[in-house]
């Protein structure tokens, strides 16, 4: 096997991942989207806007939800959980609540991608292509990582704040009472195969540090 051409993804999985190991072609992957959403592996530059393709490992189909259907994005999936140490179960969810896998969504209100990214967020995260699934998917798990970062791992509140925005999870208290918002955090618990915490406050917010000058002139830092 001197030269691959194009390779589907689904192939790819049903051969065992040996492109991912097969010598000649351990090197120099590249990856595009067709028309139709389908991912093409190729070791050729034809110009149809290849990206290289990051070392991937066969996935773990437990990591990736199992209760959930394969699709052509685990493997993406895998490899952005690894990056940005999200359990690949939680991408996948918000992918499949977000857009159903359609790596070409638009929503009414303009998110876009696989997991809705919207051109302010898409554009923190440098995001050139969000339609490219790679890209999409890296950058909603980046938001995702720093969402649960902010509220202390709590899944509930980031998925909150992934639909609806952390200031509004702040404001109100935990996660907002609005449908939409408590539907999508539902549902993405639901698609996990495991029910909402209960408890839906976010960490308090410490007071800010201040440094205090004593009248004998020594430093403090009070809160």
């Amino acid at each position: 096997m001197t030269q691959l051409r194009r390779i589907l993804l689904p192939a790819v999985l049903a051969l065992g991942w040996t492109v991912a190991v097969c010598p000649c072609m351990a090197d120099g992957l590249f990856y595009y989207v067709e028309d139709d959403g389908r991912v093409v592996v190729t070791n050729t530059l034809e110009g149809r806007n290849e990206q290289p393709l990051p070392g991937i490992e066969p996935p773990a189909v437990s990591g990736a939800g199992s209760d959930m259907p394969a699709t052509l994005y685990d493997p993406f999936i895998e490899r952005v959980a690894v990056e940005y140490g999200v359990a690949p179960g939680l991408i996948k969810a918000v992918a499949l609540v977000e857009s159903g896998f359609d790596p070409h969504a638009v929503s009414n209100k303009g998110a876009e991608g696989l997991m809705q990214l919207m051109p302010a967020t898409a554009e923190i995260y440098g995001v050139k292509d969000s339609f490219d699934p790679l890209e999409n998917l890296r950058a909603g798990t980046r938001h995702l990582r720093r969402l649960l970062d902010e509220f202390g791992g709590d899944v509930t509140l980031a998925l909150a704040a992934y639909n609806a925005g952390s200031g509004a999870v702040r404001r109100h208290g935990g996660v907002p009472t609005y449908p939409e918002t408590r539907r999508y955090v539902s549902k993405v618990h639901e698609s996990m195969g495991r029910p909402p915490r209960p408890e839906l406050r976010p960490p308090a917010e410490a007071d800010p540090v201040r440094l205090v000058r004593g009248s004998d002139g020594t430093l403090k830092l009070v809160n």
